[in-house]
């Protein structure tokens, strides 16, 4: 599939990209009974295997799937790097559909770096992908997001700032884009300053089961707030470097067009103290 110029001109005006019906039901159905049984033969799991369990509480940790507990699944969770193990996670975020996409906009070729899947809306404060995981080359680096079932406004729905990803990234006091949790306060009045400067307004996305949204690694998003705890909204974010950032590197390919990165799963601490995604994944 090839960008048509309207869709160009979408991604640089607004730093995203929605595909409509990207998936079929069926497709989507396969992933979502993947991750049934998934939870339910947890138990015969290695370790590559991790997940982040009570996500946003204070019990939030880090675990081996094989040992998590199953009221875990009734609370926001994220099932850490399916990719690995997964073909069927590895066709569906960079396989023969979705990577020349994915190059199209990165202008090189896309290698998976991590993935996250969620049964509930994240409710993760509006954010830059680059805080964790900036690409060696800047503006190197997307994120999809599939939706793997209808989003409703009760649900907790992504919500985003579209142009945001124009707006000149901040640096923290170690001269990066990596977040420093103590500068916060004064991150939040430059963002805050540049989006009224520019105009910008929050949107939401009530996206429908086979949706994909490719978003730029600048565009400032998160989860919104999820109405009814009751409310599943599974989905499905991967995020990708190119392979000509790690030269060193032989990732494997999925496809003509993409490749992912082969490496140790997330580690696993008793305590969980969340760093930065390079940090979390090398050490």
């Amino acid at each position: 599939m090839s960008l048509s110029k309207e869709q160009h001109k979408e991604w640089d005006d607004n730093g995203y990209l929605l595909l409509k019906n990207f998936y079929s039901a069926d497709e989507i159905d396969k992933i979502n009974i993947l991750i049934d049984g998934l939870w339910k033969n947890r138990k015969k799991l290695d370790s590559q295997y991790v997940i982040d369990i009570f996500v946003e509480t204070e019990q939030e940790r880090r675990v081996y799937f094989a040992d998590a507990p199953l009221a875990a699944r009734d609370q926001p969770y994220k099932l850490n790097d399916l990719y690995l193990s997964r073909d069927e996670i590895r066709q569906l975020v960079v396989g023969e559909r979705l990577a020349p996409i994915l190059k199209a906009l990165l202008q090189d070729f896309p290698m998976v770096c991590n993935s996250l899947n969620f049964e509930f809306g994240s409710q993760q404060d509006y954010h830059f992908d680059t805080f964790y995981m900036p690409s060696p080359t800047p503006n190197k680096m997307v994120a999809s997001w599939i939706a793997l079932e209808n989003a409703t406004p009760e649900n907790g729905p992504l919500s985003y700032y579209p142009g945001s990803h124009k707006i000149p990234p901040y640096q923290f006091s170690s001269g990066s884009t990596i977040v420093v949790n103590d500068e916060m306060p004064a991150f939040r009045e430059y963002i805050d300053a540049e989006i009224e400067k520019r105009g910008l307004q929050a949107e939401t996305l009530l996206a429908e089961k086979g949706d994909v949204l490719i978003w730029h690694s600048q565009l400032f998003h998160g989860g919104s707030p999820i109405k009814d705890k009751t409310k599943t909204r599974k989905s499905l974010v991967t995020h990708y470097f190119t392979n000509e950032d790690f030269p060193d590197l032989e990732p494997p390919l999925v496809c003509e067009h993409g490749s992912y990165m082969a490496r140790a799963a997330q580690p696993v601490a008793y305590e969980y103290k969340p760093k930065n995604w390079l940090q979390r994944a090398f050490g």
